[in-house]
């Protein structure tokens, strides 16, 4: 037989499970303006917006190719840390070995001459992990390159001096109430 208790917490299971609040996302739409002699001055804004970018892009692979030199340089630093982080591990796990060959099994001064039934184990460090060289690249163009130049709050600005409309519409995306 179950307790009042357990039925009482599978209520409230019951309960919560069924008040999934809803989320919700914010877009962005633009709607064309309905004049039809906008139509050139929205084709210019297309253009402006596609030469924009590719502008942007050219920018960021220049920028992505002048990293080069730098990132061989960040990844030979990278390289000596991580010699002497293992140098520090190998030692420290030397240290472990003779713990247990002596049968201490504990850490820097746990050194316990009598018998502990609880003691405390040491562990040695993890494993350093090896530096990435792709690690670095996507660090430093992250830092150094900028890959939003601006182009689309631009395009939008033409589109509304076209005559067109920025609307923001928001849409319900997960634990909809029936409508």
């Amino acid at each position: 037989m179950r307790s009042p208790a357990f039925a009482a917490l599978l209520a409230t299971l019951a309960l919560l499970a069924g008040c999934a609040s809803p989320r919700y996302q914010t877009v962005l739409l633009l709607e064309p303006p309905s004049d039809p002699a906008a139509g050139p001055c929205l084709e210019r804004c297309a253009a402006a917006r596609e030469d924009c970018q590719s502008r942007c892009q050219a920018a960021r692979q220049a920028c992505l190719k002048a990293l080069d030199a730098e990132v061989e340089d960040a990844y030979a630093v990278a390289l000596r840390h991580y010699a002497a982080a293992l140098d520090m591990y190998r030692a420290e796990l030397e240290h472990y070995r003779m713990n247990l060959w002596l049968g201490w099994g504990h850490g820097y001064g746990h050194h316990y001459l009598w018998y502990d039934p609880w003691p405390t184990y040491y562990m040695p460090m993890a494993t350093p992990a090896p530096p990435r060289r792709e690690a670095i690249r996507e660090r430093l163009a992250k830092e150094r390159c900028d890959d939003d130049c601006g182009c689309q709050a631009r395009h939008e600005a033409c589109f509304i001096g076209c005559g067109g409309r920025k609307v923001e519409e928001t849409r319900c995306i997960a634990n909809c109430p029936p409508q």
